[in-house]
């Protein structure tokens, strides 16, 4: 009888990622630990706030158009309550607007991405980013000049079928199963099994590895506890190498333990490190996954985040290698259990898929431009 590709796959897994996984994910993901020293404001009428940062390039070659971001803890802002989505802004030191995205601002923590036009080998190149007043360059919050790939799922679209994906066969979603609504894809599916697992799967886009890439995604598991072998949400990549497959994904697995009760784990391709994810019911609590794709490895990510906290994160290690292959992005639903039905429901807010650079992010100064009274 054919197997689950998911379970044939023997465990691998690489410590020595534990300690390079903190450089090459951290930039998208993580909360640094950052120490600040906050320009005294003094008594005066703040116009706007602004944050300088410098960003060193640390690659051996000349980062053009690359896309980077910064992450800071929301205490650590001031007049942070003046700080929305829709008033930050970045420029460079000459006034000379960036494309930019705000990724997140919650109560913890304000995350914004920028694309800077170039950084010599070595070098450096000084920020800024304005917030708490008029937005003259709304227009450059654009995040699809940013990413080589980006969705938030503002409007509905039809999500192909992919056969190269980490079931060996799966079935297209049902046009009524996916619906974008409130700048979010909504996935809602019901798959019953007979003998063998079934999957539900769709693609969102290709790739060439052709250099470093990171596939980032937000995403929430919205179905509680079936009781049943099953998969609410996985993020797939996968390339045809001759007649096999060779694929990572990120994935949600609900597994049933011997006294009938139900147990989430994190996933990662090959790599099950056993890592746990959540209680039977789904909550309130979101992701951010990443899945690392580069011609000599890939490696995964998840951090689980309430109200902007960082709760738990997991990292993972593969030995694929996926060359200069084109790769399905995509992602899927699936029943592991026999003669059975579960009714799966997740949300996903965004996936972005962005060049990677090693760099490195420094907080130079805060402060305000005002008129003193």
């Amino acid at each position: 009888m054919p197997r689950h590709p998911i379970d044939g796959k023997l465990r691998i897994f690489g410590l020595v990622f534990l300690l390079v996984s903190t450089l090459v994910l951290a930039p998208a993901l993580s909360v640094p630990s950052i120490d600040l020293t906050v320009q005294s404001i003094g008594s005066c009428t703040a116009e706007r706030y602004y944050i300088d940062v410098n960003v060193t390039n640390l690659e051996g070659f000349d980062l053009i158009n690359y896309t980077l971001n910064i992450t800071i803890p929301a205490e650590e802002i001031p007049a942070y309550s003046q700080l929305t989505r829709g008033n930050v802004y970045v420029v460079d030191e000459n006034g000379n607007p960036f494309y930019y995205w705000v990724m997140r601002r919650t109560s913890r923590v304000f995350t914004v991405f920028f694309r800077v036009p170039y950084i010599p080998a070595g070098g450096w190149r000084v920020v800024r980013i304005y917030y708490g007043s008029d937005n003259p360059y709304r227009r450059y919050r654009k995040p699809g000049r940013l990413f080589v790939y980006f969705n938030n799922f503002n409007s509905p679209e039809n999500y192909s079928h992919v056969d190269t994906g980490i079931f060996d066969s799966s079935s297209s979603f049902d046009p009524s199963e996916l619906n974008a609504s409130r700048s979010r894809l909504k996935i809602n599916s019901t798959i019953s099994t007979w003998f063998l697992s079934e999957a539900k799967e769709a693609q969102l886009t290709t790739l060439r590895v052709d250099d470093r890439y990171g596939i980032v995604f937000k995403f929430r598991r919205a179905s509680d506890a079936q009781g049943l072998d099953s998969y609410p949400f996985y993020m797939f990549i996968h390339a045809k190498v001759g007649r096999r497959d060779r694929y990572d994904y990120i994935g949600i697995h609900e597994v049933v333990d011997w006294n009938g009760g139900s147990k989430f784990y994190f996933e990662f391709g090959n790599d099950r490190d056993n890592s746990p994810e959540t209680t039977g019911k789904a909550g309130k609590q979101y992701y951010l996954g990443e899945i690392f794709v580069s011609p000599s490895n890939s490696t995964g990510r998840v951090e689980k985040f309430s109200s902007g906290a960082l709760i738990v994160s997991h990292v993972f290690e593969t030995n694929n290698r996926f060359r200069n292959r084109e790769i399905s992005i995509g992602f899927g639903q699936a029943n592991s259990d026999i003669l059975a039905t579960v009714n799966l429901l997740a949300y996903v807010d965004w996936v972005y898929v962005v060049r990677y650079a090693d760099y490195n992010v420094e907080i130079l100064r805060m402060g305000a431009e005002c008129s003193f009274n």
